[in-house]
């Protein structure tokens, strides 16, 4: 019976009158509850079995470009307008306007300090990660020979061809994938949120306090401590990717890895040479290139290049301040990392190099070289330059050794994204040009902590 009714007994004159008002009451009830409309907190309109699609570039790149609707990329526009209500929040505005389309770089970096940011945190980070275990190999190398997805000469696959081993694709938040490639964060750097204003200062101490013996009732000499500020400011890395159409067409997570991955490793390979060697200004002030770190000649010089020997290794490490209990990497090339693991010490004669290896451990076998030198791990990239000069040596290059969490890398938590099919090549060859523009500045905290070996004969 409805609960709203109210009907007295006495209106019915026997028993089975009564029965039959309380069944049909009963059926009335329960076809009204077929009808009624339910809110339900996860529903929502558009296809079926697609709410929890997770985030699409490609999805974000075709509707950029108009090939599909806002039915069709709903989670992907959902997060433009969230992002770009947010930042707008804190001052922060897309270069290129509305033609700007932004997209989640790194869901921890962003301005988090209230409940909303706190929420759109989260979910971000839920919905870039949502398809993590479904990457096919197989069929994202199916679908690059379909699509004519190619390679760029800066790969990953070879020393000479671009950079350090790094896992197979996969489907994650773009900074992750990024940072998996980058040989900073590999050697263990700090990294923090570049806040919205693109700005931000991590105080330093560039003078310690003095300390004297003083007689009884003799004043004591005052002394204060120098500091002052490692200064990051916010600078433009672009990424340009161009991909074929078919692509764009592939509902698959194996071709949304493929696009993710490619952007991640070009953005990569750009930081670490500016990292490493920039030159300031518009791009990352490298950190070779500061006045404030340590310089260690090798041990065997020449007129053309010196050679590194085994005691570097050590004398490396002490002149490193006593602050720095333990460097947490070493930067080189995999090439000079080679040499070093093949060197042998003599054996019958002079210079024969047919004794013992002379930094391996007790495992012999290639497969088992161990990514480290004196217990601290070696980074090994081609990032780091085989161009340095020393008189007519012009192929020579570096080692760096170092307390890297004493580097900062800043980084924004969103990029800015455009997607055209116009220009010279990309009309003619059906293709789509991604551009990203991420924002991310890095230093030194503590220039002492690092060591550079320079001007070194390679292997």
């Amino acid at each position: 019976m409805s609960a709203t009714a109210t009907v007295s007994p006495d209106k019915f004159q026997s028993r089975d009158e009564l029965v039959s008002f309380i069944e049909e009451q009963t059926a009335t009830a329960i076809d009204r509850a077929a009808r009624v409309e339910r809110r339900v907190p996860w529903a929502t309109a558009g296809p079926v079995c697609q709410d929890s699609a997770g985030y699409s570039v490609l999805k974000a790149a075709a509707f950029a470009l108009g090939y599909v609707g806002a039915d069709q990329a709903k989670e992907e526009l959902h997060a433009h307008q969230q992002l770009r209500d947010l930042y707008a929040g804190y001052g922060f505005s897309p270069h290129h306007g509305q033609q700007s389309f932004l997209v989640p770089l790194a869901s921890a970096h962003l301005p988090a300090f209230e409940p909303q940011g706190k929420r759109l945190r989260d979910e971000l980070h839920q919905k870039m990660t949502v398809h993590a275990t479904k990457f096919d190999p197989d069929e994202a190398d199916w679908i690059g020979r379909r699509a004519g997805f190619q390679r760029k000469a800066l790969g990953t696959l070879t020393d000479t061809a671009g950079g350090a081993m790094v896992p197979l694709p996969l489907l994650g938040e773009l900074i992750d994938l990024q940072r998996s490639m980058e040989v900073f964060a590999s050697a263990g750097a700090r990294e923090v949120a570049l806040p919205p204003g693109g700005r931000i200062q991590f105080p330093k101490l560039t003078a310690a306090s003095s300390a004297y013996w003083v007689g009884e009732g003799s004043s004591i000499t005052e002394s204060q401590p120098t500091t002052g500020n490692l200064d990051l400011q916010a600078k433009k890395l672009g990424v340009l990717v161009k991909l074929n159409n078919e692509l764009l067409r592939f509902a698959s997570p194996s071709a949304e890895g493929l696009v993710r991955y490619d952007m991640a490793r070009a953005a990569a390979l750009k930081a670490d040479l500016a990292m490493l060697e920039g030159t300031g200004g518009t791009q990352i002030k490298g950190l070779i290139t500061y006045s404030g770190i340590g310089s260690h000649t090798a041990s065997t010089t020449g007129s053309n290049g010196d050679t590194f020997q085994p005691v570097d290794v050590s004398l490396m490490d002490s002149e490193l301040p006593d602050a720095v209990d333990s460097p947490t990497a070493w930067v080189m090339r995999k090439s000079m990392f080679a040499g070093l693991m093949n060197r042998r010490s003599d054996a019958v004669s002079a210079n024969d190099a047919k004794g013992p290896f002379m930094l391996r451990g007790p495992v012999q076998t290639p497969a088992a070289l161990p990514g480290e030198l004196y217990g601290t791990r070696v980074v090994r990239s081609a990032q780091v330059s085989n161009t340095r000069v020393k008189g007519s040596g012009t192929a020579l290059t570096y080692i760096l050794l170092g307390y890297f969490p004493d580097w900062i890398v800043a980084r924004m938590g969103v990029m800015e994204f455009l997607a055209s099919g116009m220009g010279d090549t990309a009309l003619q060859n059906d293709q789509t040009v991604l551009r990203g523009i991420q924002h991310i500045d890095a230093g030194p905290r503590h220039p002492a902590s690092f060591v550079l070996c320079d001007q070194l004969v390679n292997g």
